[in-house]
C-alpha cells in the first residue's frame, strides 16, 4: 500500500501550494544534504523560507520574464531554486549542465532567457556564451549571489494548474530543439499516480545520483520525497565505487538509476564472486538456485540467504532500488531480486510527466515495465501478429504538445492519444518493450528486427560490457544487414583466455568475439544473425543520462 499524497496533492491546484503544505508539515525534517550527506544541509522549514523569499524577489527583480532557467549540477540548491522560479509564477528551465557550450546556447536562444541562476562552476560558461545573460548565482559570498534576490513575500501568488511549470528541452544538440511542456497539473497528477502504488514515506531516504534536469529524477526523486517528506541525499559523482560509499554513509534507503548504472553494479559482483575461493562460488551458486527455487513458489528467500553479502558491499539499508530511461535487461533484474534486493522497473518519457507504467512491490513481472500507474491508460496501436505495436498513453500526466511548435505536437498527440514511438506489447496488463520504432530493422524477407532483443542477447554474455545494434541497407540489395558495437569485458577476458587486458592483442581478441556472437547468433533465428561487428575498447559514448548515443554509430 503506497503512502496517501491526498493531503498534501490536489490535481487542480499548483506544486507551489502543495510545496508549501508539505513543508509546513514536516518542519524541520532534513530535506536536502549535499555531497554525499557530509555537505551542507536544509532542513524543510530552511526550504520554504528559501523559497518564499527567492521566489517574492524573482518576481519583483525579473518582471516581464516568463521563464528563467537553471543550471547547475546536483546540489541542494538546485531543487530550492526550482521551487522558488515556480513560487515567482514563472516557468522553469532546467539546462543539463554536460552539454557543449554551443548546446546550452541552443536552449538559452531557443527559450529566450534573460536571467539564468547557475552555481559556480557553471558561471564561467555561460558568461562566454552571453554577456547580455543575468545570472543568479547559488552561492553566498558572491556579488551575484542569490541572497541578494532574498525578499519578504508580500502575497501568495495565484498559479493555475494548467499553467507550464516546466520547459524541458528534449535536444540541446540542434539549432531547433524541441521543449516539453510540462503543467502543474500534469506533474501534481503523476505524483499522485507514483504515490499509490510507490510504498516510500518520512523514514525513507532517497540517494540522488542522476542528473536532476532530467523529468525522471526530477519527479521521482525530488518531487515525490519531498511529498512524503523523505530526506534527499546527493550523490557525489556517478562512479559506482562513490555511489556504495554514499549509499553506507548516508543510509539510503531508496535510489534511482538507469540500467548502466546496475549493469555497472551487476559487473562489479559477478567479478567479485568470480575471483573468489572455489568453496564461495559454490555456495554462491547453491543459494542462488536456492532462492531461484523460492521464487517459483511465491518465496523471498534472497533477502536472508544473502543478507551478509549485502552488508559487506555497504548496500544493506538499501529497500528499492528503481530502473527507468532505458529497458533493463532481464537477467540484470533476476539477478538483484535474487540475492535480495527489490529493483523495480517502470517505463515513461519525459513528455508524460514521465511515469506512465511501473512494476509494484507485490507485483513484479522480470522483463515486464509493469502496468499502468493509476491514471493512466496505455494500449498498442496496430499490434501485429505478435501483439507488437506502437504504444500510446494518455492521462491527466500528459504533456499538452511543444512549445512553438504545432506540427511536432500534431505528430504527438492524435485524438487525445499520446505516440511515444516505442513498440511493444500488452500481456494480461503487463506491458513489454520490444525496442523504437525508429530503430526496428527489417530484412530482406520482411521480417521485423528488434535491436534491443539482439542487444540482450549480447549482454548475456559474461565478456560483453556493452553492445549497440543496428541496421544499415544492403548495396543493391532488399532489406538491411544487421550490425553490432561490442564493448569486450577485458578484465574477464583475461581470465579465460590468453589475452593481456591492458594492451589486448586484437587479432587474438576478434577470434575471442568471432566465436562470442557466433553463440549469440546460434541462440536466435537465423534472420536476426548478427552479420558483422566492430570492436571498440573504450565505453560506448552516451548522453548525460547514459543513453547510448545510437546515431553515432549507424
Amino acid at each position: 500500500m503506497g503512502i496517501d499524497f491526498s493531503s498534501n496533492i490536489s490535481t487542480d491546484d499548483n506544486l507551489c501550494r502543495s510545496f508549501f503544505l508539505s513543508a509546513m508539515k514536516f518542519g524541520d525534517k532534513v530535506a536536502y544534504k549535499a555531497d554525499g550527506g557530509t555537505g551542507k544541509s536544509y532542513s524543510y522549514r530552511d526550504a520554504l523560507d528559501i523559497v518564499s523569499r527567492f521566489g517574492a524577489g524573482l518576481k519583483d527583480k525579473c518582471r516581464g520574464e516568463t521563464e528563467i532557467g537553471l543550471l547547475s549540477e546536483n546540489r541542494p540548491e538546485w531543487p530550492i531554486s526550482y521551487l522558488s522560479i515556480l513560487n515567482s509564477g514563472k516557468t522553469v528551465v532546467p539546462i543539463d549542465a554536460n552539454l557543449k557550450p554551443t548546446e546550452k546556447k541552443n536552449i538559452i536562444d531557443s527559450a529566450r532567457l534573460k536571467t539564468v541562476i547557475v552555481s559556480d562552476s557553471q558561471k564561467d560558461t555561460i558568461s562566454d556564451i552571453s554577456s547580455d545573460l543575468k545570472l543568479i548565482l547559488i552561492s553566498d559570498d558572491s556579488e551575484n549571489s542569490w541572497h541578494n534576490y532574498f525578499q519578504s513575500p508580500k502575497e501568495q501568488i495565484k498559479i493555475p494548474a494548467d499553467k507550464t511549470a516546466a520547459l524541458i528541452y528534449t535536444s540541446g544538440t540542434t539549432g531547433n530543439p524541441k521543449a516539453v511542456m510540462l503543467t502543474h497539473s500534469n506533474l501534481l497528477h503523476n505524483l499522485n499516480s507514483i504515490g499509490s502504488c510507490c510504498q516510500c514515506g518520512e523514514s525513507d531516504i532517497f540517494l540522488s545520483v542522476l542528473p536532476l534536469h532530467h523529468t525522471l529524477e526530477c519527479t521521482c526523486g525530488f518531487l515525490t520525497p519531498f511529498y512524503c517528506g523523505a530526506q534527499v541525499v546527493f550523490a557525489r559523482s556517478l562512479k559506482s565505487k562513490e555511489i556504495v560509499e554514499d549509499i553506507k554513509r548516508s543510509q539510503a534507503t531508496m535510489m534511482i538509476g538507469v540500467p548502466l548504472l546496475f549493469e555497472k553494479m551487476y559487473d562489479s559482483i559477478a567479478r567479485k564472486i568470480k575471483a573468489a575461493p572455489l568453496v564461495r562460488r559454490i555456495l554462491f551458486k547453491i543459494l542462488f538456485g536456492l532462492s531461484w527455487l523460492g521464487w517459483k513458489f511465491g518465496l523471498r528467500l534472497g533477502h536472508g540467504l544473502f543478507k551478509s553479502m549485502r552488508e559487506k558491499a555497504g548496500l544493506s539499508t538499501i529497500r528499492i532500488f528503481v530502473s527507468g530511461g532505458a529497458p533493463l535487461p532481464k537477467k540484470i533484474a533476476v539477478f538483484f531480486y535474487l540475492i535480495g534486493f527489490t529493483l523495480l522497473e517502470g517505463y515513461g518519457l519525459t513528455e508524460t510527466s514521465p511515469v506512465l507504467t511501473a512494476n509494484r512491490l507485490d507485483d513484479i513481472k522480470f522483463g515486464s515495465v509493469g502496468r499502468a500507474v493509476p491514471g493512466v491508460e496505455v494500449r498498442i496501436n496496430k499490434p501485429d501478429r505478435d501483439g507488437i505495436g506502437e504504444i500510446i498513453a494518455r492521462g491527466g500526466n500528459i504533456t499538452p504538445g511543444y512549445k512553438d511548435n504545432p506540427q511536432a505536437t500534431a505528430e504527438l498527440i492524435r485524438d487525445g492519444w499520446l505516440y511515444t514511438g516505442d513498440l511493444g506489447k500488452l500481456k494480461n496488463g503487463y506491458l513489454y518493450i520490444t525496442g523504437r520504432a525508429k530503430n526496428l530493422i527489417v530484412s530482406a524477407a520482411g521480417k521485423n528486427i528488434y535491436p534491443e532483443e539482439i542487444e540482450e542477447h549480447l549482454f548475456a554474455s559474461p565478456y560483453i560490457l556493452e553492445a549497440v545494434v543496428f541496421g544499415r541497407k544492403k548495396l543493391n540489395k532488399q532489406g538491411e544487414d544487421v550490425l553490432a558495437v561490442i564493448v569486450p569485458d577485458l578484465d574477464q577476458i583475461a581470465l579465460d583466455f590468453s589475452i593481456n587486458a591492458d594492451s589486448p592483442d586484437m587479432t587474438e581478441l576478434k577470434k575471442v568475439m568471432n566465436k562470442i556472437v557466433a553463440e549469440v547468433n546460434n541462440s536466435m533465428s537465423g534472420y536476426k544473425r548478427i552479420n558483422s561487428f566492430e570492436i571498440q575498447l573504450e565505453e560506448l559514448e552516451k548522453t548525460s543520462t547514459k543513453k547510448v548515443k545510437r546515431f553515432v554509430y549507424e
